[in-house]
């Protein structure tokens, strides 16, 4: 009886982290507008969330085939599915839509901003487009061209239903202006790697705390299942003395 009280334990703390993780991942996967267009599931937000004026970032787009978007859930790319070095595997991408696809950003009044979008190395179906928000506020992207022969003409603006609007990031200590030595907001090689690897870490991390939790369920049913037989025999077993001492008398 007591290994079955400490399977239970056990399972009722899987279970809670698996409620925990199921919570982290619907949090994250809400920072971006999910829509169906045509055959196709869209999913769009920013790369990195929050956004911050004056920080690199990048649209954040990923397409799948049908409804929804799945992942796969075998032992090729590393656990469940996942490529330790680009995060989850998609089982229904849509590839080579940086070939026909383009990426306008727009900010207010000013003229749109045109950026290519590329594909995302090892991750069929997701790509991005770097840039970087001068300020905050509500940003609209513009996704538009064919996908396999259909035309797409997508807007997706940000706000509280959809994903991130830009904000404002404290700095410190103040900063001098200079007329001379103007800072360049032209992102770097690392920066680009920095973006992706931090957005890479939060999807995987998201993925496999989803994956673990789903294994916590499971582990805490099996542990009930087998506590419930356990338990009966016990009872039984308490009672049977009694009844073999009245049958003597």
């Amino acid at each position: 009886m007591a290994f079955i009280r400490r399977l239970l334990r056990i399972g009722a703390l899987a279970l809670s982290l698996a409620l925990v993780c199921l919570l982290l991942t619907t949090s994250v996967a809400a920072a971006h507008e999910r829509r169906h267009v045509g055959p196709y599931t869209f999913i769009v937000g920013f790369l990195n969330e929050p956004a911050y004026a004056q920080q690199l970032n990048s649209l954040d787009l990923t397409i799948c085939r049908g409804s929804t978007c799945t992942y796969t859930t075998n032992q090729q790319n590393g656990m469940s599915g996942m490529n330790p070095s680009t995060g989850p595997t998609l089982a229904n991408p849509v590839v080579g839509a940086e070939k026909t696809l383009k990426f306008e950003v727009r900010f207010g009044s000013s003229s749109p901003l045109s950026v290519p979008i590329e594909a995302r190395w090892g991750q069929p179906g997701k790509y991005v487009a770097y840039f970087m928000p001068t300020h905050p506020g509500t940003y609209t992207f513009h996704i538009f061209g064919t996908l396999e022969g259909l035309k797409i003409d997508e807007y997706f603006t940000s706000g509280p239903n959809t994903f991130s609007d830009v904000e404002v990031l404290p700095t410190y200590p103040a900063q001098v202006s200079t007329s001379s030595a103007a800072p360049s907001t032209s992102p770097t090689a690392d920066q680009l790697q920095a973006v992706e690897s931090r957005a890479t870490l939060a999807t995987g991390l998201g993925v496999a705390g989803t994956l673990l939790g789903l294994g916590g369920l499971l582990f805490a049913l099996i542990a009930w299942r087998r506590a419930a037989p356990s338990a009966s025999m016990g009872r039984s077993g308490e009672a049977s003395p009694a009844l073999e001492e009245r049958l003597r008398g």
